[in-house]
């Protein structure tokens, strides 16, 4: 079972190749990970599959309770602590005993698996009497940990130390969340007694799910398609995509307006800005009415090439006139945004 607030269904992929390596699997399709998707879900299990790997997402307190008792997870992973609903629950407090709730189904004494890096879950240790493994790349007290993490032409490397051993990695995508993605997939591998060699086996076969983070290159400009959902950590995580993507061109960062970010909206779409301007984004496209925020926060920051429209023509039309072969392009906004649109009116069909 896996939750969090960014980064649940990659993590729910990356595990579902890792467990594919030795288990008949069955995972999570889409975004059915609600009080009608789970249960969907889980009707297509039968005698044939030996796993499963189930995402759970809430917006209010009491949701993951509800799944992880329906699911009845052997073992759980919480992959962060974000802002996500934080116009529901209030506070990151708040979310956090919401994402804990997946204990509630977890069979008794199995383990549960947390990012070592994430200032909340790394001190749950204190008061959950539970087996935990936490993985990271900061936090020298975790269990399993990257480094030496090399990203480069749209690959990462990576040594993970685990109990006194070491192993190398490799994931087919950039970006150190990805890397994050890969240590709970590795945990829940040696949880699930997956053969090391096929855990770093199953870690290399992973690809993007939906439009989360797809790399295309369309008429020679390189296109980071990112309009599933968006936050505050996963702007970030998008932005540091894109300035780490090789590209002989000129960086374009499209951002869009973030949701359900209640009365501290403005404010979490400032800091964006404030981020956008001090990626390597050479030019900052922002649509939406939130997302105006956005420019006025790179703006405050030092940051020229700016742009704010209210309308995709605009978006689209900007970016025909001026981006050229050889640049990148990022496009990242909340679902509801619908920023995939852009994409077809300024490239067409993929």
């Amino acid at each position: 079972g896996i939750t969090g607030s960014v980064g649940k269904t990659s993590t729910k992929e990356m595990i579902y190749y890792v467990l594919s390596q030795k288990y008949k699997t069955l995972k999570t399709q889409g975004n059915l990970n609600n009080e009608i998707g789970l249960p969907m879900t889980l009707l297509n299990l039968d005698r044939s599959y030996q796993a499963a790997v189930i995402e759970m997402g809430m917006s209010n307190r009491g949701e993951i309770s509800r799944l992880s008792l329906t699911a009845c997870p052997n073992i759980g992973v919480i992959t962060n602590i974000g802002v996500s609903h934080i116009e529901n629950l209030g506070s990151r407090e708040n979310i956090l005993k919401a994402k804990l709730e997946i204990l509630d189904g977890i069979i008794d004494d199995s383990p549960i698996v947390l990012n070592a890096d994430d200032d909340m879950l790394s001190t749950v240790d204190e008061f959950l009497q539970r087996e935990i493994i936490f993985y990271g790349i900061n936090n020298p007290e975790a269990d399993i940990r990257a480094v030496d993490i090399v990203q480069q032409n749209m690959t990462t490397e990576f040594d993970i130390v685990y109990y006194g051993n070491k192993v190398k990695a490799r994931i087919p995508a950039i970006g150190i969340h990805n890397v994050y993605n890969a240590l709970a997939a590795f945990c829940v591998g040696l949880i699930g007694e997956v053969d090391v060699a096929d855990i770093i086996k199953g870690i290399a076969s992973y690809k993007p799910a939906g439009m989360r983070q797809n790399v295309v290159v369309k008429e020679g400009v390189t296109v980071i398609e990112d309009c599933y959902n968006a936050s505050p950590d996963s702007m970030k995580a998008a932005l540091n995509v894109l300035s780490e993507i090789d590209t002989q061109g000129k960086r374009f960062a499209v951002l869009g307006d973030m949701l359900e970010l209640g009365e501290v909206s403005e404010k979490l779409h400032f800091d964006v800005g404030v981020l956008a301007s001090e990626s390597k984004a050479d030019v900052l496209v922002c649509y939406g009415e939130q997302a105006r925020h956005i420019a006025q926060g790179a703006v405050s920051n030092g940051m020229t090439n700016v742009l704010a429209f209210d309308d995709k023509e605009d978006v689209s039309n900007y970016l025909k006139q001026n981006v050229k072969f050889g640049d990148a392009v990022l496009f990242k906004a909340s679902r509801g945004m619908k920023l995939e649109e852009v994409i077809l009116q300024t490239y067409g069909e993929s």
